[in-house]
């Protein structure tokens, strides 16, 4: 299975498709301000499963990390207890009959995120999605301080 990622600013899924309706895509720099991302983004993943191999659930996570590969953390919102940025959910692929075999069947996952991440400038982050433990893709971006001419 192949996947790939893009960063944008806004995406809606087509429901009963695997297209997606993306906004300012394609981008790499974070805005940051006094150490919290500047704005919401999206995270858009193409799934390419093989014709010989939907029909089944696939488990897959989206975790965000730091440049040295650990967890961003961000305080739970009843406890303050600080808990992993990440996304998941199943993703549940069916062929077409109008599939001929040896087509790849396509699938998207789309997830929004909001501002205020804590993320540090001149730092490089990464969404990275996994399913069983298995690492596929990553969308890497910098945090960037626009007042700050150095952390570019």
């Amino acid at each position: 299975m192949r996947v790939d990622m893009v960063l944008c600013e806004a995406a809606k899924a087509d429901p009963g498709s695997a297209k997606v309706h993306m906004l300012g895509a394609g981008w790499n720099l974070m805005t940051v301000v006094s150490g919290r991302s500047r704005g919401r983004h999206s995270v858009v993943a193409f799934f390419h499963i093989p014709w010989n191999e939907p029909d089944r659930t696939r488990t897959v996570t989206f975790s965000l990390v730091d440049e040295d590969g650990g967890p961003v953390h961000v305080a739970q919102a009843r406890t303050g207890e600080p808990i992993p940025v990440e996304y998941g959910t199943d993703l549940v692929v069916r062929r077409s009959p109008a599939h001929r075999p040896g087509t790849d069947v396509i699938a998207s996952v789309v997830f929004d995120v909001g501002s205020g991440l804590p993320l540090e400038a001149g730092c490089r982050y990464e969404w990275v999605c996994r399913t069983a433990g298995e690492y596929l893709a990553r969308a890497t971006f910098q945090a960037i301080d626009p007042l700050d001419d150095s952390a570019r």
